[in-house]
This record gives C-alpha cells, sequence and structure tokens, in this order.
C-alpha cells in the first residue's frame, strides 16, 4: 500500500514510544520512518470512542469513509465503525471469540507475503460497496 502512495497510518491508545519501537522492530526502519504513529494520549478518549482514527484521518488528509481500519478487537471495530470507516478484522488469540458481526470483513490474519489474507484491491473493493451503502 505504501509503495502505491496510499497513507498508511497506526492508531493505538497505547504509550507512543512502545508502538514505534513495535513499528520498527516488525516493518523495519525505512517503513517505521515513513509510517505515521498516533498513540498514548493524543486523544482525550480511548476506543471505542472514534476519536484517534478520526485524528489520524484529519492528519492524513483522508476523508473517513475513505479509511480502511485493519483491527483485532471489537472495541478496535467500534471506534472504526463509529468514525465512519470500513473495518477488516483480523482475529488474535486474544479475541478470536469476540463478536465481530459489525465488521466488513474477517480474516484468521494477514498473512505473510505470497499468502496474504486480502490485498489492497480487495480493501478498495470494500471501499467501494461500503460507498454505495
Amino acid at each position: 500500500a505504501m509503495a502505491a502512495g496510499v497513507p498508511i497510518a497506526v492508531c493505538s491508545t497505547s504509550n507512543e514510544r512502545a508502538v514505534s519501537s513495535i513499528v520498527r522492530v516488525l516493518l523495519g526502519p525505512s517503513v517505521a520512518a515513513a509510517m505515521h504513529v498516533f498513540a498514548g494520549d493524543v486523544v482525550p478518549r480511548k476506543k471505542p470512542d472514534p476519536a484517534i482514527y478520526l485524528l489520524a484521518a484529519q492528519e492524513l488528509g483522508v476523508n473517513p469513509a475513505r479509511c480502511v481500519v485493519v483491527e483485532d478487537s471489537r472495541i478496535g471495530m467500534q471506534a472504526a465503525k463509529a468514525a465512519g470507516m470500513v473495518c477488516v478484522i483480523t482475529k488474535s488469540s486474544y479475541t478470536q471469540n469476540e463478536d465481530f458481526g459489525a465488521a466488513d470483513a474477517v480474516h484468521d490474519c494477514i498473512g505473510e507475503a505470497s499468502e496474504e489474507r486480502f490485498s489492497l484491491a480487495d480493501l478498495s473493493k470494500l471501499l467501494e460497496v461500503n460507498a454505495a451503502q
């Protein structure tokens, strides 16, 4: 997505330093340098309040209705949907039994390179479906 020029951010109400470190370790320093991180107490209320997602959309200059959120928890999904965004769930061992009925799509994981469960094209289709509703 980054190579295609799609703005990408990590939105977490966890500690900003920890989130930035995780991004750097998991995705590498070049991605971390280009990745926007919205974390910590940058908003007054935590998820399921949509504030963190709305802040990211505003800072990135993107209409919330044109945003896709990849979440792994019900409260994250609730925040994304309350922000008017498409939400794709990737279940985790901690959240696999949560109710994700309001999600636009649910997957067991993102998948490794060449085995992805969904693509940028799939996410674009979800945006089109959401816009038509």
